[in-house]
C-alpha cells in the first residue's frame, strides 16, 4: 500500500515550523505513522501530532509525487 503523509518539520526556531510531504511505501496506516514520525527534522516525536494527513493514494499516485519530489531537488 502507498500513502502519501503531509508532516510538520521543524529547526526554524522557537514555535515555527513548515509541512512537508512525504510519499511513503508501508503494509498498513500504523506502521507508515511510527515510520513518518521518525523522519529527519518532524517535530514533537514523541507524539502524533506532528503528522497532520496520512492518505492512502494509488501506485501511479506514489510514482508521480515521488518523481515531482526528485525533480524539485535537482533544480
Amino acid at each position: 500500500m502507498f500513502y502519501k503523509a503531509i508532516v510538520e518539520c521543524g529547526h526554524m526556531g522557537a514555535g515555527n515550523s513548515f509541512e512537508r510531504v512525504w510519499f511513503i511505501k508501508g503494509d498498513n496506516p500504523l506502521s507508515v505513522l511510527k515510520r513518518a514520525r521518525m523522519f529527519p527534522r518532524v517535530k514533537k516525536k514523541n507524539s502524533l501530532m506532528s503528522i497532520k494527513l496520512l492518505q492512502r493514494i494509488s501506485k501511479e499516485e506514489y510514482i508521480c509525487g515521488t518523481n515531482q519530489i526528485r525533480y524539485a531537488a535537482v533544480q
